[in-house]
């Protein structure tokens, strides 16, 4: 049988396109006739030891995906980029290596496109597309520890947090403190900034509003005071080039009959100091996110054209 023949043989009778020079072996191709199919010049593809890509052109991820699990046996698991990828995350690089949980008395050598782990701490997997995965929220601690920019990781949280159920900003948490600390640096300092600087559910919605629009990016739960020293309030956003607040006004935050005189006077104070104010109610940044977005950067535009009014942040905590 011609060479032409047992390529065209494989790729027809089956819906994969990597396979172990042991399958082909099965398949009545010896593994000689891998090999030299798959050096450099041949119609072939080695992505890794004793695993080659029967098909022309570069592989794919799936290519990759299937290639690493070839090689690593059935204790291996997909993580990080690709990893939270599958889960449905669409913020991960979709260019990264494909990352490989295996057990940690393995030793397996990678490549440029695949990067296998040892680890301690394997997960159950998660199957998915009949591919095993480790659960949402080890993939995406795993992918935010690969020392990307700022925004991207920003970004993957975000979206994690947002689309993922299993990723609230606790469940990273501490899933980043049960694992190594190499590459969480950042990590946790978004995180920080998240769970510590945003207060309630609507904060965190809005929060992650913003972060996705083209607004200038404010700071969260600030405290206001005027020239002369004398406090003015927590904006829950704050934009400080213009002095203007966003207050998310929720019965359970704001509302309540307990603080209801105090929201009255906090908003007469950043009416005498000349604060301008945005007011959302959290059902609009669930039913009209564009509309709010609108509203803030019109507000943004109006408070632009006035002289800014002399007010501080200052990092003094207070009541509201």
């Amino acid at each position: 049988m011609s060479s032409t023949v047992i390529n065209r043989s494989i790729v027809q009778n089956s819906p994969r396109r990597v396979f172990h020079v042991r399958e082909l072996e099965k398949l009545g191709v010896s593994q000689s006739t891998s090999y030299r199919r798959a050096r450099a010049d041949g119609p072939w593809t080695r992505l890794l030891p004793g695993i080659v890509l029967v098909a022309p052109g570069p592989p794919t991820t799936h290519d990759l995906i299937t290639a690493a699990l070839l090689r690593a046996g059935p204790t291996a698991m997909i993580t990080g980029m690709h990893g939270a990828r599958i889960h449905g995350l669409t913020a991960p690089d979709e260019n990264a290596p494909v990352h490989v949980l295996i057990p940690h008395g393995k030793k397996i050598q990678g490549s440029d496109q695949i990067k296998f782990e040892r680890t301690t701490r394997l997960p159950h997997p998660v199957v998915k597309n009949e591919i095993p995965l480790a659960p949402a929220t080890r993939a995406v601690m795993d992918a935010a520890r690969t020392w990307q920019p700022r925004e991207s990781t920003e970004s993957l949280l975000i979206e994690a947090i947002q689309r993922a159920p299993q990723c609230s900003p606790r469940a990273l948490k501490q899933e980043m403190d049960r694992g190594s600390r190499r590459g969480t640096g950042l990590p946790r300092d978004i995180l920080h900034a998240m769970t510590a600087d945003l207060r309630s559910p609507a904060e965190l919605h809005a929060f992650k509003l913003i972060k996705s629009s083209d607004l200038p990016q404010p700071s969260w739960n600030v405290s206001l005071f005027s020239a002369h020293g004398h406090y003015i309030g927590i904006p829950d956003a704050w934009f400080d080039d213009v002095a203007l607040a966003v207050e998310i006004d929720s019965f359970a935050y704001h509302f309540s009959k307990s603080d209801y005189a105090a929201t009255t006077k906090r908003n007469t104070r950043y009416a005498t100091h000349g604060i301008a104010v945005v007011q959302i109610l959290p059902t609009d940044l669930t039913n009209n996110p564009e509309e709010v977005v609108e509203n803030i950067r019109r507000a943004y535009q109006a408070a632009a054209l006035r002289t800014r009014p002399e007010v501080e942040t200052r990092t003094i905590p207070t009541d509201r």
